[in-house]
């Protein structure tokens, strides 16, 4: 639990950088990584290496760009990198001053399960930038047709063509993948038009783009039901009602 806590911190400060440590009151990266070793009992410098591992993600510094990250790590990414600054400060902010309750113990517990598969959000973006770049390389006379934000099951669809393609990082040479419920049905309508792209190597200078059609028909991918991290901001019915009045 100790190294999931090391790691989310770690997360926070090479997301967020100097609003990290800003809003964390530290006077630098130095003055952080001495007190968050004393409260989480490890040395400033595997702090920093745990924030280094995190910073090819961002645009901050390079950190350790050669090494791919681990599975606990990447699941870190998985679960937390859609909260806002302040939702994850205030995770972060429990963490370091000991002030976990049950239910956050619990939600943390769950982040330590080993996942079979490659986290998505960043490694996802990567895979899907690469994959842009390859296709307007490969068919400069077809639009692509960027669907991700609409929910149709898809990411890309091509102008004038019942294609569709889907798009999956991974960020080492093997990993596994998953799709949401709305995906793999899409991807069982669609048959052949449905195409899959898994990039491997998604933080490497030379990534690998393999294409697979009609995915439902040879692969057999196990349900998983999960939960979600999520931070909501309670206001109390008493507070409500002295703020309105």
């Amino acid at each position: 639990m100790n190294r999931t806590n090391l790691l989310i911190v770690a997360f926070y400060l090479s997301k967020f950088d100097k609003i990290a440590i800003t809003n964390l009151g530290y006077n630098g990266f130095r003055d952080a990584f001495r007190r968050i070793g004393e409260k989480l009992g490890y040395s400033p410098n595997t702090v920093k290496n745990r924030r280094d591992d995190f910073d090819p993600l961002f645009p901050h510094r390079a950190g350790w760009y050669q090494v791919e990250l681990s599975s606990k790590s990447l699941n870190i990414v998985d679960k937390f990198d859609h909260l806002s600054e302040e939702g994850l400060r205030a995770i972060v902010l429990d963490i370091l001053n000991q002030k976990m309750d049950n239910e956050l113990n619990t939600t943390l517990e769950n982040v330590n399960e080993e996942r079979k598969y490659a986290a998505i959000g960043l490694t996802g973006k990567k895979a899907e930038a690469y994959f842009i770049e390859w296709f307007s390389e490969n068919y400069p006379n077809s639009v692509l047709i960027d669907t991700r934000d609409l929910g149709c099951g898809y990411d890309f669809a091509v102008k004038d063509s019942e294609k569709v393609f889907e798009v999956k990082g991974v960020s080492g040479s093997e990993g596994g993948i998953r799709f949401t419920d709305k995906e793999w049905s899409v991807a069982n309508a669609k048959e052949s038009d449905y195409v899959l792209v898994i990039v491997s190597n998604c933080f490497s200078d030379a990534p690998n783009l393999d294409i697979h059609t009609n995915p439902s028909e040879y692969l057999e991918p196990v349900k998983q039901i999960s939960t979600v991290i999520a931070v909501n901001w309670n206001v109390s019915p008493k507070q409500l009602k002295q703020q309105l009045q």
